[in-house]
């Protein structure tokens, strides 16, 4: 069946939510920084993050883009823009073989964005950072998240008498498997990923303060090779760690 396209540009000037500043320098996005959309079976979906960039000093700002992380389900892809679109592939903009780009003392421009191209239903996590190519130290940096789909966190009971961390289901799993656990109090906590060796792969919840209450949380594995994989819950009062099995 052919592909649909869906272009979601995420424009909407009141949903301003923050502004990013370092010395010289501002960086404000334009909408939500999280975007959650419906899927639509055998349909590729678009997403635009856009921002202002600020030169709030008094002389010429010569600055680049890096994404730095770019956390994507199989088979979605982000690209940076600036005027011109990069390859999806390109993690620095302008590319280093080429001048920085460059804002007049006192002017804002809204050329930059970052496209997410979804084919199917996952989470999706791209952190880019502007800096200033003159003093790399000054940067600003912020977090795009796009979730397609029922995939995220669902509240199961508003009520649990205890912390719990159960064992994922299915398991094994191919590629979707769902976590279960329980908050007794209200608080910030961190649902991790990490492989075999130690190394995180994936912030599920991302210190995120929940109030007490069961929840479920959907972790895609479709970007990881078979294998044995752990999560771990970290709370202010309990921490638990289990195993689960990818098989492709």
């Amino acid at each position: 069946m052919k592909k649909i396209i869906f272009i979601f540009a995420i424009l909407i000037f009141p949903l301003i939510v923050k502004n990013l500043s370092a010395q010289g320098f501002t960086y404000t996005p334009l909408g939500a920084n999280f975007i959650q959309l419906p899927y639509y079976p055998d349909s590729i979906q678009v997403v635009k993050h856009q921002g202002i960039i600020r030169n709030t000093s008094a002389s010429t700002l010569n600055f680049r883009f890096a994404r730095i992380v770019n956390n994507l389900p199989s088979g979605w892809s982000t690209q940076m823009c600036y005027d011109l679109c990069y390859a999806e592939f390109i993690d620095t903009i302008s590319l280093p073989s080429d001048p920085p780009y460059s804002i007049a003392p006192n002017h804002s421009d809204t050329l930059f964005y970052i496209d997410f191209t979804c084919n199917g239903q996952g989470l999706g996590t791209s952190v880019v950072r502007m800096y200033n190519t003159d003093n790399p130290s000054l940067y600003v940096q912020d977090t795009f998240k796009v979730q397609i789909g029922n995939v995220g966190i669902n509240t199961i009971s508003e009520m649990a008498d205890s912390y719990s961390l159960s064992q994922n289901y299915p398991n094994p799993f191919n590629p979707v498997t769902n976590i279960n656990f329980s908050l007794s109090v209200t608080g910030n906590i961190s649902l991790l990923v990490f492989d075999v060796l130690g190394n995180k792969l994936e912030n599920l919840i991302d210190n995120q303060r929940m109030s007490s209450g069961s929840y479920n949380v959907t972790f895609d594995g479709s970007r990881y090779s078979s294998g044995i994989y752990y999560y771990t819950l970290i709370t202010e009062n309990f921490t638990d760690t289990k195993k689960m099995m990818l098989i492709k």
